[in-house]
């Protein structure tokens, strides 16, 4: 272990056995780390956070070290890659698909990684069951490209800066970056994605060099009148530690907004308690709720995902328990590129096979794009169906 952080399973079966975690339930965390698209690394921090007295139904466990018994049967359209950002790459790492956003994945690396990533294709090293394309460019050619392009496209007025997490980049880069950013004229807003709020909050903490440079570009882009602002990412009440508290009331203090995007996991905030509770956390911190993602179509984290009823119920039984202001929206983000979308936005619904119908006509006009459920929530013989022929003729015609 180096710095408190654990790169391998030598290291954490290590940190488990001082731990006394029960040897069973340490093998089934091993072979599910096995069969993980995600590597294993973890931060002091979120190691304190897990219950390992509880770890069966520790939330935070949950999401970085799967049990092997978790995993359940794919759905066929399930894919790494589910919301096809490699096709939406103008350049590589510039994602261009909302006519007047670019989403720009500047790293591949995280403090912490996430087993339900819906970036499994790029984010972390490769694993033994997956191998990994990285961002090839340098991160000075790659945030050179990110300068040209805006420069070029002047209808482009929001960047939302991710990858991987900001935090893992060199202070230096991200100062230049909003240096350059803060010059084109045509930008109004400018969002940094991270997670790392929960993952090592010490780094936002006042005194820092992270902390130090996104208040000072803060105001700058202030000035310009431009908009700064953290997207954080908490799924659970208990991430939001007293650590990371501080860190976000201490920016929030000095200006800088911050939005949470939780996304929705089965078993582990699939519930109106839960994210309630979630809620009201990230107001006292500071954290303006801002979405619910329906989790993603992606490969091989198939535990995770609820059917798209959950996220509506829940959705409609907070209406009303906050200010409209402090309710988040709750989205589905559309496989095979079709944007974001309210979970009530869908065209038609097919129950028996378990079938949601969008359209996103910003991006592409009447094109139909289909988010499905689980198999777990369909009938035996539907779910036979949907393994046997991969698709449903009707409803893909």
């Amino acid at each position: 272990m180096n710095n408190g952080v654990i790169f391998n399973t030598n290291e954490l079966l290590d940190y488990m056995n001082l731990m006394q975690v029960n040897p069973k339930w340490q093998l089934e965390i091993l072979e599910g780390i096995r069969n993980s698209t995600m590597a294993i690394r973890l931060t002091s921090h979120v190691l304190q956070l897990i219950d390992w007295s509880n770890i069966l139904t520790d939330p935070i466990r949950k999401q970085f070290l799967p049990l092997l018994s978790e995993y359940l049967l794919p759905h066929p359209w399930l894919q790494l890659d589910s919301l096809s950002e490699r096709a939406s790459q103008v350049v590589p790492g510039i994602v261009h698909r909302y006519p007047k956003k670019v989403l720009f994945l500047l790293t591949s690396f995280c403090p912490t990684y996430c087993s339900f990533c819906t970036r499994s294709y790029l984010v972390g090293p490769s694993t033994k069951i997956l191998s990994k394309k990285t961002l090839s460019k340098s991160l000075t050619a790659k945030t050179d490209a990110l300068i040209s392009y805006l420069k070029l496209n002047n209808n482009i007025n929001d960047v939302v800066i991710s990858g991987g997490d900001i935090a893992s980049v060199e202070v230096q880069i991200i100062d230049k970056l909003l240096t350059d950013l803060a010059n084109i004229e045509s930008l109004k807003t400018v969002r940094l994605a991270t997670r790392t709020l929960l993952f090592d909050p010490k780094v936002f903490l006042p005194g820092t060099s992270l902390f130090d440079i996104i208040t000072k570009h803060y105001n700058k882009f202030k000035q310009r009148n431009m908009e700064l602002s953290i997207q954080c990412h908490f799924n659970h009440p208990i991430e939001i530690s007293a650590e990371s508290q501080q860190a976000a009331l201490s920016l929030c203090q000095s200006g800088v907004i911050i939005r949470n995007q939780t996304v929705l996991l089965d078993g582990i905030n699939s519930n109106i308690d839960v994210q309630e509770k979630l809620i009201k956390k990230l107001i006292i911190s500071g954290i303006q709720p801002y979405y619910v993602y329906q989790m993603d179509m992606v490969a091989n984290a198939e535990h995770f995902r609820t059917n798209l009823a959950t996220c509506i119920n829940i959705s409609k039984r907070l209406t009303g328990a906050f200010p409209g202001f402090q309710l988040p929206r709750f989205i589905v983000d559309l496989p095979g590129g079709g944007g974001k979308r309210s979970v009530y936005e869908y065209e038609f619904y097919d129950k028996k096979y378990g079938v949601y119908g969008f359209k996103s006509p910003v991006i592409s006009g009447d094109k139909i794009y289909y988010y499905c459920d689980p198999l777990r929530y369909l009938e035996p013989n539907i779910r036979e169906e949907w393994i046997e022929k991969k698709n449903i003729p009707s409803l893909c015609s």
